[in-house]
Formats: structure tokens, C-alpha cells, sequence
């Protein structure tokens, strides 16, 4: 699985995202920050932008993961969906 390196792009339904280009903080298990946007590109997705290549490369993000990401308070934090054996047995915050 090759890392990631670009920004990821939001699915449509993430709507509770700050608006077009709001800045948002996302903190890691251990008390890290990283600041966030979610442009809104020409074609009418967003992507997270900023510090998302920061936090992927510190976390080890792969291509093909599935995260899954929710706001305690005024921040977000992230869960990756852990597999084993191709199977979904978990999720864990990063």
C-alpha cells in the first residue's frame, strides 16, 4: 500500500466541516495539533489541505485506509478502521 501524499478529498455527505475555506484544528492521541482546511475545489468537492500531509506522514496514513473523523468541541480528532486479514475488527484513534 503506497503512503499518502496528497490531500484527501472530503465525501459530499461530510457537511459538518467549517464552511468553504475555514480553518479547523485536529488533535492527535498524544495532544498534537494540526491545522486544517476544506477548500472547496472547481469541481464542487472539498479537501482536507494545510497540515493533512503533516499529520498523514506522522501517523503513517496508506492509501486505501478508511478514517473517520469527529468534533469534540471546537476540534476534530480521527479514527483509522483497522483490518486484519482484509476484515474490519476495529477502529482506533490516532
Amino acid at each position: 500500500m503506497e503512503h499518502v501524499d496528497r490531500n484527501l478529498e472530503v465525501p459530499r455527505g461530510a457537511l459538518h466541516l467549517p464552511g468553504h475555506n475555514g480553518v479547523f484544528i485536529l488533535r492527535d492521541l498524544v495532544g498534537a495539533t494540526y491545522r486544517l482546511r476544506a477548500p472547496t475545489r472547481r469541481s464542487g468537492r472539498r479537501s482536507l489541505a494545510e497540515d493533512w500531509k503533516a499529520f498523514s506522514a506522522a501517523k503513517n496514513l496508506k492509501a486505501g485506509q478508511q478514517l473517520r473523523m469527529y468534533r469534540v468541541g471546537n476540534e476534530y480528532s480521527v479514527e483509522v478502521d483497522v483490518k486484519l486479514f482484509g476484515m474490519s475488527v476495529s477502529w482506533r484513534p490516532l
